[in-house]
This record gives C-alpha cells, structure tokens and sequence, in this order.
C-alpha cells in the first residue's frame, strides 16, 4: 500500500513528490492501488481525490489555491448530493455563484468532508473559511527552487519589464504599460503568458506607443532566462492566492515591483517594492527606483524553497499517516 495518492494537475504540483520520496514516503502520481491518504492538490482534481478516497475509505486531503472573487465574490454554493460515486447539484433558484457553479460547489462539498483543507496564504485562509464555512491550515507551497536562482546573464538593452501570467483581467498587466509610458528613459515591455486581454494589450501598447512583445509559447528553460534578462519584474495581479512571479523574480536576483494585495504582502513584503494597483504614478515611480537600485538578496526567499515546503508538508503528513 502507498502512503499517498498525489492527485496534481501538472508538474508545478509536484515539485514536492521527490523529496518527499527521499524521507521514505511512498507517493503514487498515477493508479487506483490503495494508498493511505489522498492528497488533492488543486480543486480540478479534488473531485477524482474525493472518488479515491471514498473507493478505498482513507482519509482525504485538499489544497485549495484561491477562490477568485469574480466568481465566488457574490452568492453562495448550490446545494450536492452524494449519489453513489458521483456528486450532483441542486441548483438554487437565486443567489448562486456567477461563474462554475458546478465547479465550485462540488469543491465545497469535497472540501467540507475532508479531513484537512490546506492553503498557501492566510488570505486563502479566510476567503475559505467566509465563502464555504470550511477551516483550514496554512501550509505555505514553494517555487521551483531548483530552476529559480541567480546566474551570470546579459541584461536586454534597452532595459525590459516583464511580466509573467496568464493574459487576464484580474493580472492588470495593463499597468505595467501605462507606468511603462510615463517613465523618463527608453524600456520595452515584455509579457509572457496568453489569454483574453492578449488583443486588448496589444492596442494598449500602441496606444500608448510602448514597446512591448507578447509571448505565448516561452517554455520553462526560456522563463528563466526571462527573468535573468529583465531589469525589472512587474507584478501588478489585483488577486493571488500564493503570487509566484514576484518570488521568483527576486529567487532570480532581478528587483521586483508588485501590488500591496496581501499574498504578494506576506510572501515578499520588503524584498519586492510594493505599491497600491491602481496608482499608476506610484507604479512609474517605483519602477524607475527599481530601474536605479539592486535587487533584493534572493536568500530572502529561502522559506519558499522545495525543501522548506517539504518540511511543512512532512509536520502536517505526520499527523495524517
């Protein structure tokens, strides 16, 4: 029998896996062979988790990311039923969520039958605890310390402020071009993800006439190099739950302006220069300061490391198994 049965959605979620196999666990990624304990590690995969567990009558663990309040901000969770191994909803006739009620009210329910949640941030934490009356343990997650760390690299010329995420409203990428426009030195801009904002950008930039690339096929070895070329790394999200690029930015050496939105508060705090989302002049300001000074020391992000978060993992697992 192994001892957990690690439910991830790709490879960021099992960073821990190898580490944990090192200190003698037995983690199985793939199969339906016993395990000990089911450890959901997203809520896509709380549901199979949930199956498992219920199949062979072990103990069920989730880790929830974030709710995002466009979605979970206004209304409650539908109503689930167990029915054999599925889970169904009653929908309400008013007040429901506004995007994926299916989604998120089966993970309420999952969530409020497991045996523990686990969350990143305090601020997941309570978000948690409001919208589906569930608590939970803060046990922070990690970067990839392996790929993540300072390196002798050539800096772009002129200087680039890149920004790392999916192409999304709620990541306000948009800041980084109009504080980009008010600065009193050349820059080009630099964005790596995709999605629906990608055009809106785009007509932004030249708007604005702001040198700016959108990438959307940057694999993980081009990711790093991004980060060790850029000037500055501009992290302007409105919502994270963990709020990896400005903690990667600075694992990378490179400075770091993000938003004063409590994860970035809790994880980065002075290492990054952090500033209110929507002030656009504060942005543009410390961007230049950031553009003028060194970065943070990348030692300031040691307890996000793999190892770290193995140990935080290991003390909770003690308790499961």
């Amino acid at each position: 029998m192994n001892d957990i049965r690690w439910f991830a959605p790709n490879a960021y979620a099992r960073l821990l896996v190898p580490e944990l196999e090192a200190r003698g666990l037995t983690v199985a990624l793939e199969g339906s062979s016993c395990a000990r304990l089911a450890l959901a590690m997203s809520g896509t995969t709380a549901y199979k988790a949930w199956r498992f567990a219920r199949r062979h009558g072990c103990p069920l663990v989730v880790y929830i990311w974030d709710l995002p309040p466009k979605a979970t901000g206004s209304g409650s969770y539908d109503r689930v039923i167990s029915v054999g191994r599925y889970l169904v909803r009653v929908p309400r006739l008013r007040g429901g969520y506004r995007r994926r009620q299916g989604y998120y009210s089966r993970l309420r329910y999952v969530a409020a039958r497991a045996r523990e949640v686990w969350v990143p941030s305090r601020m997941t934490g309570e978000v948690v605890g409001a919208r589906f009356g569930v608590q939970s343990q803060l046990v922070p997650y990690c970067y990839d310390s392996n790929r993540f760390h300072p390196a002798p690299s050539q800096k772009d010329s002129p200087p680039t402020l890149l920004s790392v995420g999916r192409l999304q409203a709620h990541k306000n990428q948009a800041v980084t071009l109009r504080a980009a426009s008010r600065l009193d030195r050349k820059v080009q801009v630099r964005l790596i993800g995709r999605g629906p904002e990608h055009a809106r950008l785009e007509r932004l930039a030249r708007t604005l006439q702001v040198s700016c690339r959108i990438e959307t096929a940057v694999d993980d070895a081009g990711v790093v190099d991004a980060y060790r070329r850029a000037r500055v790394v501009v992290c302007p999200s409105l919502f994270e739950g963990l709020g990896l690029t400005p903690i990667e930015a600075i694992a990378s050496g490179t400075p770091a302006v993000a938003s004063a939105i409590p994860p970035h508060q809790e994880f980065v705090g002075r290492a990054a220069r952090l500033v209110p989302a929507e002030n656009e002049q504060a942005w543009a300001e410390a961007i230049q300061s950031a553009l003028d000074n060194g970065a943070a020391d990348p030692a300031s992000m040691s307890n996000l490391t793999i190892s770290s978060a193995r140990d935080r993992f290991l003390a909770r697992l003690h308790h499961l198994l």
